[in-house]
């Protein structure tokens, strides 16, 4: 069975719920597929290096705290 690390998935999540953003939305800012944000939210799979960096300068974040390394 595999352990998830959800401290991603809970960013994004916060992140979403703050700006009043939709998959869709960030769908359109990074250019990630729709189902793939949806996996990350679900904590199924974490966003590669590539992927991170998208968000992160998509949605003005670092990486770091998206990660839960950082509080801020």
């Amino acid at each position: 069975m595999k352990i998830r690390d959800f401290t991603f998935a809970q960013r994004l999540e916060e992140l979403m719920v703050d700006r009043d953003l939709y998959p869709s939305d960030i769908q359109r800012i990074t250019g990630i597929k729709r189902q793939r944000i949806y996996e990350y939210l679900q904590g199924v799979t974490q966003p590669s290096a590539y992927n991170l960096k998208r968000i992160a300068e998509g949605l003005n974040v670092s990486s770091d705290w998206l990660l839960g390394i950082k509080d801020n």
